[in-house]
């Protein structure tokens, strides 16, 4: 098949990395019943309304199967029971956050400049009221990526906030212009028999691969925020010798779905080791190492074992972070620049690295 050619979307496409989504296509890895139950609960590309018409899919047109108890899943004779339970979760849901009963409205958003928009700010009160000033927005400006509604019942005038559970948040994203509602939830709703599921997926990833966290910049711009989410990989929870064991793994779920990996703080030289979330969004990093992200590659070829000096590693990361301790701040005027030594070439680089 040529690049050209569109490839006709399968259940390899539920999965949100498209490293790993070839991969196991790749190798022919199947998939059963509740595992696509639980990539469709985790897909972060389809809204809700796409979800329902895939879950349904599940139900008539794969095979049914036990669910089998888990620390945080009940015990199902049928999948489907379970996967039909999550499209009656969604359909109620979002017909009482678009309902007009005693409530406000207020959304908050990610545009390209960073957070914005405090929800009660904005408040509204009804659901086509706030749609419509959001569509306006995106219309006029054109640079909203995400945003959240929350829909808060109040008792009067006096906006006198009811319990916890009677408020619904919604995300969406903008695609194109079009908000699409990627999630929807209740404030202390309990945890769904789907998100108590730990799925074992292949992945073609190596310690010491450079990667991306493509969940952290769902509802991010990548651009500006790259530089949080490149990590170099050490480990992951599928890699314990002890997965293939179900006695293990019913004592896992969603939050276990995770690695380990090195990244910068705040693009800086320092470079800690912590917990990487949704490994099933995991993608190789293609793009250019360059400033203190240089040290990325340093870990990577140090984990990797392609350099086992320690000598080098050190001197190689104090020259990176003396090239990062060294560098003319960018809060001069270019005037006072050249009064000080600097040529226009000094100046453009310092220009630049802003």
């Amino acid at each position: 098949m040529s690049d050209k050619e569109e490839r006709k979307l399968d259940d390899y496409d539920l999965i949100n990395s498209k490293s790993i989504g070839d991969y196991c296509r790749k190798i022919g890895h199947k998939f059963n019943t509740e595992e696509l139950a639980v990539l469709v609960y985790r897909n972060k590309k389809m809204d809700i309304f796409e979800k329902i018409s895939k879950y349904q899919d599940l139900i008539d047109n794969y095979p049914d199967m036990e669910v089998i108890e888990r620390m945080n899943c009940k015990h199902y004779n049928s999948v489907k029971t379970m996967i039909k339970n999550e499209i009656d979760r969604i359909k109620e849901l979002y017909q009482d956050f678009i309902g007009e009963d005693d409530c406000i409205y207020g959304w908050s958003d990610w545009n390209r400049n960073g957070y914005s928009n405090y929800e009660i700010d904005n408040a509204k009160g009804t659901y086509i009221e706030i749609e419509s000033e959001i569509k306006n927005l995106i219309n006029e400006y054109n640079d909203i990526d995400c945003f959240s509604i929350k829909k808060i019942y109040h008792d009067g005038p006096e906006v006198i906030f009811r319990d916890k559970e009677k408020k619904i948040i919604a995300n969406y994203r903008v695609i194109n212009k079009i908000p699409k509602i990627m999630e929807i939830m209740k404030f202390s709703e309990e945890m769904s028999d789907l998100e108590g599921i730990f799925v074992n997926i292949p992945v073609p990833f190596k310690r010491g691969d450079i990667l991306i966290n493509g969940n952290d910049i769902s509802y991010k711009n990548l651009e500006n925020d790259e530089r949080y989410c490149i990590f170099v990989l050490d480990s992951l929870t599928i890699w314990d010798e002890r997965i293939k064991d179900k006695d293990f793994t019913r004592n896992l779920d969603m939050i276990d779905m995770m690695g380990n990996g090195y990244y910068l703080v705040d693009q800086t030289p320092k470079f800690i080791l912590d917990h990487q979330m949704d490994y099933d969004s995991f993608e190789f990093y293609e793009g250019e190492l360059s400033g203190t992200n240089r040290i990325l590659k340093l870990i990577s070829s140090f984990l990797k074992g392609k350099i086992d000096n320690l000598e080098l590693f050190i001197t190689a990361y104090e020259s990176f972070k003396h090239d990062y301790e060294s560098q003319m701040p960018d809060i001069f005027i270019d005037e006072y620049l050249k009064l000080a030594g600097f040529t226009d070439l000094d100046i453009a680089k310092i220009k630049r690295k802003k």
